[in-house]
């Protein structure tokens, strides 16, 4: 049976829960292909050089759009690793919100249609996106590309898959002790990737194919 090929993914990186205001720190984003994932070249964490980010200038939420930078969410981020911090720091290269819309229109018109796109909970990213958009009076062309109803849930469909088990992530590599020392916490890129590689070793198992070593 054939399978649709081209689904779209994003992640961000916030500070703050509330989706209505909170201020952004970054965007990641990649197109992937379900084939692909069942074929002899699947997706590997090698994969992880192909995710787009785009990180956002938060003086310029808070000052032009009145975004908000949570203390509680501040506090979250104070007590990762140094390594973890060093990537929320602010940077000349920092996007503006126009910028990031202009970006992800780009890069999403590379692809004259996707079948769906995908997050790891509705409920958070995809409103987060949709009010950037809106804010650049630009909503109609996203819609136009991604619609709401193509959206899709990655925690949905790992829960449906393998009967809502306690723990929705799971390491979706044959090597564990690899995983461990190479997966990135609090990082979007590889939170996109690790739901693409779950996805993967499901399709995977379902047609009796190994889960990739790494």
């Amino acid at each position: 049976m054939a399978r649709s090929n081209k689904h779209f993914i994003l992640d961000y990186e916030t500070m703050g829960t509330n989706v209505n205001d909170c201020a952004v720190i970054d965007c990641s984003f990649f197109t992937f292909d379900l084939e692909k994932m069942v074929s002899d070249t699947p997706y590997t964490l090698r994969s992880i050089a192909d995710m787009q980010k785009c990180k956002l200038s938060i003086k310029e939420q808070v000052r032009d759009y009145g975004w908000v930078v949570y203390a509680d969410t501040v506090e979250f981020w104070q007590k990762q690793d140094a390594s973890v911090q060093k990537k929320i720091m602010p940077l000349k290269t920092d996007k503006t919100v126009e910028e990031f819309t202009v970006e992800i229109l780009t890069y999403l018109s590379k692809n004259s249609k996707y079948d769906c796109w995908w997050s790891r909970a509705n409920s958070f990213d995809p409103p987060i996106l949709w009010r950037m958009f809106e804010a650049q009076k630009k909503g109609s062309f996203l819609n136009s590309t991604i619609p709401h109803w193509k959206l899709r849930d990655t925690r949905t469909f790992i829960d449906a898959k393998l009967d809502f088990p306690k723990e929705n992530g799971f390491i979706p590599i044959q090597d564990e002790e690899f995983w461990g020392k190479v997966f990135q916490k609090h990082d979007s890129s590889w939170d996109i990737l690790a739901d693409i590689l779950r996805i993967q070793a499901i399709l995977r198992a379902e047609q009796d194919l190994e889960m990739i070593k790494r």
